[in-house]
C-alpha cells in the first residue's frame, strides 16, 4: 500500500462527496424534474476536479495552489482516506456501486419523462 493517495483514490473521494452532493439535492428539490436529471453529473465533475492536480505535477510534489482541488495537501497524506480509498479495488468498487445507483435512478427518471413528458413533479 501507498503512504500518499494516488488519483484513483482522489477521484474515489470527489466522486464519493458529489454522490452526497446528488443525493442531498434529490431530496431538497424533489419537484424539480431539472435537476432530478441533471444531478447525476454532479459526481463526475466533482471526482475530475478532485483528481486534475494529477495532470499538473509528479504526485509526491506538493504546492499550496494545489489545495483548490478539494483540500489536494491534506488528503494527500491522510491515514483515513489512505485506508479508505489508497487501494484501486475498492475504489472501483465503491464508485461502482454509487455509478449503478446512479444509472438505475436516471433510468427510471427518463422512463418517467418518456410517459409523462417533462411535467413539474416526478
Amino acid at each position: 500500500m501507498n503512504d500518499y493517495l494516488t488519483g484513483a483514490g482522489h477521484f474515489g473521494i470527489g466522486f464519493s462527496l458529489g454522490f452526497l452532493i446528488m443525493i442531498l439535492l434529490y431530496k431538497v428539490k424533489k419537484n424539480n424534474l431539472a435537476v432530478q436529471l441533471y444531478a447525476a453529473f454532479v459526481p463526475f465533475i466533482i471526482g475530475f476536479i478532485a483528481s486534475l492536480p494529477y495532470i499538473f505535477l509528479d504526485v509526491k510534489s506538493s504546492e499550496p495552489w494545489l489545495n483548490f482541488f478539494l483540500f489536494y495537501d491534506f488528503l494527500h497524506f491522510n491515514e483515513l482516506a489512505i485506508t479508505l480509498f489508497g487501494r484501486l479495488h475498492l475504489v472501483t468498487l465503491l464508485c461502482g456501486l454509487m455509478y449503478l445507483y446512479i444509472l438505475i435512478r436516471y433510468i427510471a427518471l427518463v422512463k418517467h419523462c418518456r410517459r409523462f413528458g417533462w411535467r413539474k413533479g416526478v
